[in-house]
């Protein structure tokens, strides 16, 4: 077969059903893929004399939060995991970049950009966090054990990049 041409004639699928059906293979041991190509066919069969899609270049698409988001994950501020189903649509990156923006505007030294941005959007969180703690602790029942043991507890809350600590005082 080192002169054969039967890749231009037939695709691979063909040329293992041929087999198949003449029996010059067996049904056993037809290859792994072959029932899932038969059972899901490609929309378009892949020939070799099918024309090769134009190639066009693809354009650089750099936006200017783009070169503010890589300095924040090259200094290391940069967030991991985010909840795609918060409803206030905002990721942790995005308060980063407004933030950035509004101390740049501010006349902020670009060198201290992005640990201010940072420290303030962390400052932010643990407030909110300290806030949603605090409503979780009011409790229906004043008079109850557990109401008692919360306020002689006097939890504080620290926040290390979206990693909360809980600590007494």
């Amino acid at each position: 077969m080192a002169s054969s041409r039967l890749e231009r004639i037939g695709t691979i699928f063909t040329r293992v059903e041929g087999l198949i059906t003449r029996s010059a293979m067996k049904a056993d041991d037809r290859p792994l893929w072959f029932d899932i190509y038969k059972r899901f066919p490609p929309l378009t069969e892949p020939k070799f004399a099918k024309p090769l899609p134009e190639v066009k270049p693809i354009r650089p698409i750099l936006y200017e939060e783009d070169v503010v988001r890589a300095k924040f994950h090259s200094a290391g501020q940069g967030y991991g995991a985010i909840n795609m189903l918060s409803p206030t649509g905002e990721t942790p990156i995005k308060k980063l970049v407004k933030q950035y923006e509004k101390l740049k505007s501010e006349g902020v030294p670009e060198t201290e950009l992005v640990e201010k941005a940072s420290a303030a959007v962390d400052t932010q969180y643990a407030q909110r966090q300290q806030e949603a703690a605090q409503q979780k602790t009011i409790v229906k029942n004043p008079d109850s054990v557990t109401a008692q043991v919360l306020a002689e507890a006097d939890l504080k809350i620290f926040s290390m990049r979206n990693e909360l600590v809980y600590c007494r005082k």
